[in-house]
Order: C-alpha cells, then structure tokens, then sequence
C-alpha cells in the first residue's frame, strides 16, 4: 500500500509525542498480524495498479488465492476461549491502579462483546472474508469489463482446494465478478493447487514435525521475547503470570477480531511486542512453507506449472479467458518459494530479527493474498508479441521482471523447467480436513 509522506509523519509526530501509549487514538496501529492480517491492511487495487500496455490487449488471466478471513479450529478456539477470562484480570487491575492501559482501551475492553460465532463455526469464512473476496472479484471485472463480460461456458475455470472456507472465498470471488459461473467441485484426492496435503513426506517431515518449529521454540528463549513477555505482563498489571500460550491465545483474540475497525484486545500489546509476535509467524511460514526445507519448493512448482500450461494454450488460441484457484497460505508461500520471491541473504533464526527481511508473511500471506498473472497480447498480427504482468495483492509485483513486466521469453524461461514432482513425497497421506 502507498503511505503518504504526511500520513508517515503524522504517524511518527503522534508516536514521539505520546508518552502513554494508548491504542485507540494511536492515529497509526500496527496491523501486521503475520498470516492474520486483514487484507486490506496491504492490498493495492487492481484498478489503479494495473499495466496499461500500449498496444495490448488481455488474452488469459490466472490466479492463485488464499482464502478470505476465517474463524480458529478447534485447538486454537479453545485455547482463545479459556484466555478470555484474562479481560476480567485485566479490568480489575486497572482499577486497582495497577495497570498501565489507558482509560478508554479499558472501556472499549469491557465493552467488548465476542462474536460466539467466531469459535461455534469452526473454520468457517467470517462475513469479513467473503465480502474481501467479492471486493477482489468486483475490482478485477472493472479492471478488465470488457474482457470479463459475458464469459462462455469453457472460457473459465474457478475452483478451490477441499474446504468449506475456501469453496465460499471461490463462490465469492465469482460473485463479485457478476456473472452466472459455475464453480468447479473440490477433491480430497491429490490437487495441484494443495499437492502437500497429500505427500506423505511433507506431512510426515516438515508440517508434523516439531523440529520445524525449533527455531520459533528457540525464539520464545531470546532476551527479545521475554523483554516482550516482561512488557505485557506489566503492561496488563495482573497477578495471573502469564505463559507463552497464555501470550499466543491473547495475541490471537487480537488478530482475529481485527478488521478494518481496531480491535480493543490489541490494546494489551505495545508496538513492538506486537513485532515480537509477528516474526513468530514468520518463523513458522519460512520453515514450514518456505526457503526452511527443500521441499516446499518442490511443491511450490506444481501450480505453476498449470499456470505455464494455461498461457501456452492460451498463446496458441486454444486457452481460457480466466483461470483461478482458491487454497491456503502455505500454497502461497511455496509458489513464492519457487520463484525465488521474499528470499533473504540470511535464512532466518531466533538469533536475530531483522527488520529488514524481506520474508514478511503479514505482507504475502494475510488472509485473501493472491498472485495474479495477465497475459497479453501486443502488436498487429505481422509483428505479435506477447507481454505477461504479475500482481501480488493486486499491486505489480517488480522483482520478477523489469518494471513488472515480462516478455514471453522471460516469463517461459522462468517457468519451463518446473515440474510435477510427487516422486519427492514418498507416499501419500490422508488428506486433513
């Protein structure tokens, strides 16, 4: 998202000025909840952002999608629900005097009313999540209203990875495109837009392994997190000592009752104990879905491979309009993985937290992140050429190609030797649902 230089200043003039800090007229909160955060917190808008080629004009569009803002599973709900009590704690230290929360995040918190529907839905698509989705769809078609008008049985694909949160993000991404589409059925079966559900390797190895998470468990050891610690409890003034996993649930009440409206339980964290929290998640994604094991990479070139066969058909006059899947962060993340995309020098650790790393889950992997790529078509028919521009949240995504733009050659090159390698997985897992 574009910040203004006044907005920046404003931000910091309020920060330098402001000796208590107090979340509900911070002017400026911190939003950045890893793979919580809510889409608008970083999206572009694909109607402004998008590549006016002179000269061209759109031939196919593909695009992967992470589901809308949803409610915890069971294990995460549950621990949510039991740390609710730490509000009441947190009311009466203050008026004990104890804590250091502003009079009116106190009010805000003991106002607070908590959606039941939030931990009685399991998994299921917020109201939140599916209008973001109906808003990316609504904002693609008036990107492209012509091209995307009157759409012919054949000329589309738009299905979703198995899940009732991800089939409704797919039925309302259509919804918003205004058009009476059909909607392919989800498989538990091997998929190409969530192959490691499946792979008994990565299943096995990586996502139920807890060495994956060793250095997010070494992180919780550091000076930096336990300064974090220290600050919160407090911050909070309460005699409950607070644990790490009493720590996790509040910061996850936070997130998930975060939108476009601040959330008053952010208010038990300062801005950088929401910092700490947030390379946590990032930890996580870098070594379940990232550059922290091979595989993922792997893995991550699976759907892409579709998207090379879907724009070579496409070039040749045999293609569709519209491609477009709907799946999980974790899918997300390999694809960036396999193109090379948010790769520090340095692989992350507990050791050190750089504010300057450029793998940041809580700016390509929030709720609704999309990779989106367009192919066009340039020239007259004696001197065609063919130009593809990809967006991430809707904003040009720079790195791959010079300005944005690739031309057909690059954009081959960078996908021709990728594979569908399932050989890698060893054996296939129960699909989890």
């Amino acid at each position: 998202m574009k910040l203004t230089v006044l907005t920046v200043f404003i931000c910091i003039y309020l920060k330098s000025v402001s000796s208590l800090f107090c979340y509900w007229n911070t002017g400026c909160p911190y939003k950045y909840f890893s793979s919580k955060t809510p889409y608008n917190a970083v999206r572009g808008d694909i109607r402004d952002s998008v590549a006016k080629l002179k000269g061209c004009e759109p031939v196919s569009i593909w695009g992967l999608f992470r589901h809308g803002k949803r409610n915890p599973g069971i294990d995460f709900g549950k621990s949510m629900r039991d740390a609710l009590i730490i509000k009441d704690y947190v009311i009466a230290s203050y008026m004990n005097g104890n804590s250091s929360l502003c009079a009116q995040d106190i009010q805000n918190l003991r106002n607070y009313v908590i959606d039941d529907e939030m931990f009685n839905k399991v998994h299921q698509l917020s109201d939140e999540g599916y209008q973001d989705m109906v808003a990316i769809g609504s904002r693609l078609k008036e990107a492209y209203p012509k091209f995307l008008s009157n759409l012919e049985k054949g000329s589309y694909t738009f299905r979703s990875a198995f899940g009732n949160w991800m089939e409704k993000s797919c039925k309302g991404f259509v919804s918003g495109l205004q058009e009476i589409l059909d909607v392919e059925p989800a498989t538990t079966d091997f998929d190409i837009i969530a192959p490691y559900t499946t792979c008994g390797k990565y299943q096995r190895d990586i996502k139920k392994n807890l060495d994956t998470y060793a250095e997010t468990f070494k992180y919780q050891e550091t000076s930096e997190f336990l300064a974090a610690k220290d600050r919160i409890q407090r911050r909070l003034g309460i005699d409950y000592i607070l644990t790490n996993d009493n720590i996790t649930s509040l910061y996850d009440i936070c997130r998930y009752t975060s939108s476009d409206k601040m959330s008053p339980w952010c208010a038990m964290f300062t801005t950088e104990d929401l910092k700490v929290l947030e390379y946590i998640g990032d930890l996580r994604h870098y070594y379940r879905n990232g550059y922290g094991n091979s595989i993922n990479q792997v893995l991550g070139q699976i759907p892409l491979t579709d998207l090379l066969k879907s724009f070579q058909l496409a070039k040749a006059g045999n293609g569709k309009k519209i491609v477009s899947y709907f799946t999980h962060a974790t899918m997300i993340d390999m694809v960036y993985t396999s193109l090379n995309l948010f790769k520090d020098d340095i692989p992350l650790t507990a050791a050190h937290r750089s504010p300057e790393r450029k793998w940041r889950s809580s700016k390509f992997s929030v709720f609704s992140a999309n990779l989106m790529a367009v192919l066009n078509r340039c020239g007259h028919d004696d001197m065609t050429e063919y130009k593809v521009v990809f967006y991430l949240n809707e904003e040009p995504l720079i790195p791959l190609c010079k300005e944005g733009v690739c031309t057909w050659e690059e954009f081959e090159d960078m996908l021709k030797t990728m594979s569908v390698n399932t050989d890698i997985c060893e054996f296939k897992s129960v699909p989890y649902i």
